[in-house]
């Protein structure tokens, strides 16, 4: 039963990838090893794979056993034992697969550990004002990655990721994060083991000088009439005006109707007594009147 278990195994064709997440290390620095298993082209799961390091005299550096997962991926990290004092050279990586305790598939890796970083870093950019530049940066260490930051915010940068070369040089091109607002900002780059350098940028005012007051423009087309406000509330009375001037008389109304005769007894007594007083006053005007005669006569 177990030979038929191993037998289908051994039928297929088997592959198997090791890398490391950088070609160059300094000694101490942690590295990753990681790598695939497949089966005709199919990702193998819970497989065995054996990872050994040997440094540059040959002798075993370091050993683990992980486990592949799903898409048959496995990988580990570590970083020498010795720290700094880690011997410099080419280093292998030497993996291998086993499924039911039976090797299937083995690959090869080299990498290099170089001596410490003792140059200082430092990055220029050209131009040095402007909207974009390209930073050149020296004395990093080899293979690392490298971090970009406008003030405390992390650029985007061509090439996307940015890595140490060998000699721990790296060349990348990042646009200003703040074109509207002038003034000097800092770009630093750093890598993987916190050596940094930093250049100020300068955004220059892209903001011309006031031109000078146009024409006053036409006249525009009269607006339409605005609906009718509320009417308002009622004002306090007036003083009284001065009396006008007497209008002119009035033209002689109609004839009275034609009154009623009646007798002397009726006639009121007011007017009976008017008639008595005339008469009176004719029969003294006729004495005196005769007395008068008389005296000229005389």
């Amino acid at each position: 039963m177990a030979l038929a278990m191993i037998l289908p195994a051994m039928a297929a064709t088997y592959s198997l990838t090791t890398t490391s997440d950088a070609s160059i290390y300094a000694p101490g620095a942690t590295m990753t090893i990681s790598g695939t298993l497949t089966a005709d082209g199919s990702p193998v799961a819970n497989a065995l794979v054996t990872v050994v390091v040997n440094d540059p005299l040959g002798n075993e550096a370091y050993r683990i056993v992980p486990s592949t997962n799903a898409q048959g991926v496995y990988t580990t990290s570590f970083s020498s034992i010795l720290g700094t004092a880690q011997p410099t050279g080419t280093y292998t990586i030497v993996a291998t697969a086993s499924l039911n305790g039976v090797q299937v598939a083995t690959a090869t890796k080299t990498y290099t550990v170089t001596s410490a970083v003792t140059a200082v870093p430092t990055i220029t950019l050209s131009p040095n004002t402007g909207l974009m530049t390209t930073i050149t940066g020296t004395g990093f260490t080899p293979s690392d990655t490298i971090t970009i930051t406008w003030g405390t915010i992390t650029m985007v940068t061509v090439p996307q990721t940015v890595s140490a070369s060998p000699s721990g040089t790296f060349t990348a091109t990042v646009v200003a994060l703040n074109q509207t607002v002038a003034g000097p900002y800092l770009i630093k780059a750093v890598d993987q083991h916190t050596y940094s350098a930093n250049a100020t940028f300068t955004v220059p005012n892209l903001q011309g000088a006031t031109g000078p007051k146009g024409d006053t423009g036409a006249t525009g087309a009269t607006g339409a009439t605005g609906a009718s406000g509320a009417t308002g509330a009622t004002g306090q009375k007036g003083d009284t005006g001065d009396t006008g001037a007497t209008g002119a008389q009035g033209p002689a109304g109609p004839s009275g109707a034609p009154g009623t005769s009646t007798q002397d007894a009726n006639m009121p007594l007011t007017a009976l007594a008017l008639a008595v007083v005339a008469l009176i006053i004719g029969l003294v005007a006729a004495f005196i009147a005769v007395t008068l005669r008389r005296k000229i006569a005389s």
